[in-house]
């Protein structure tokens, strides 16, 4: 009988929080292998080395587990984003957003199979991914554009940012579904960046 997906509860303590990270990282390595649909709880518990109570302490299903997986994603990559921008001596905003678009390019075409995999095999454009993501752009151009641009104080041009944000996600997802086509980094870069400045009329 399948189990029905229960509110998961995030660890706080070192060790549990490891053996949240190795659900999480034995469950892509899986997906580096098998389609998501293959998948099972049973191979999530034997290639973690974790037992079931363990797993269904802190995830539902495996529906949980994946979402939970790219949550966590999300969550590195703009922590390393934030933290290039804030360390990188080029403070314009057209080369700090030079920056982002090429880190976040990087990252996705890294991961570009398993994420291709998730999507094809996921109903993850769910209220609870578009919120999660939305809140996360949110936060992140607040933290990267903030004090340029006097967010979130003036309005205006952080609803301007957030739609950019919303097109180029979208071009990130049609690149992670789009497996066959190659990723020049370079090339992608320069269009997001046109892309963004277009909508930005800058």
């Amino acid at each position: 009988m399948k189990r029905k997906a229960i509110p998961r509860r995030k660890p706080k303590q070192a060790r549990s929080i490891r053996k949240y990270n190795d659900i999480l990282d034995a469950s892509a390595r899986l997906l580096e292998q098998l389609e998501y649909s293959d998948i099972t709880m049973s191979e999530i518990h034997l290639e973690s080395g974790h037992p079931y109570a363990t797993i269904y302490q802190y995830f539902g299903n495996k529906e949980d587990i994946f979402q939970a997986w790219i949550e966590r994603f999300m969550e590195t990559v703009i922590f390393e984003l934030s933290d290039r921008i804030r360390r990188t001596d080029r403070h314009d905003f057209e080369s700090q957003l030079e920056i982002s678009v090429r880190y976040s390019l990087e990252q996705i075409t890294a991961q570009r199979l398993i994420l291709g995999k998730l999507l094809n095999g996921m109903a993850l454009v769910s209220s609870r991914m578009v919120e999660h993501l939305e809140e996360k752009t949110r936060e992140w151009i607040i933290q990267a554009f903030g004090q340029q641009m006097e967010l979130p104080r003036n309005n205006e041009p952080l609803e301007k940012l957030l739609t950019a944000a919303r097109a180029t996600n979208g071009y990130w997802i049609m690149l992670m579904l789009n497996t066959r086509r190659e990723i020049d980094i370079e090339q992608e870069s320069r269009r997001v960046g046109s892309l963004i400045k277009a909508l930005l009329s800058i």
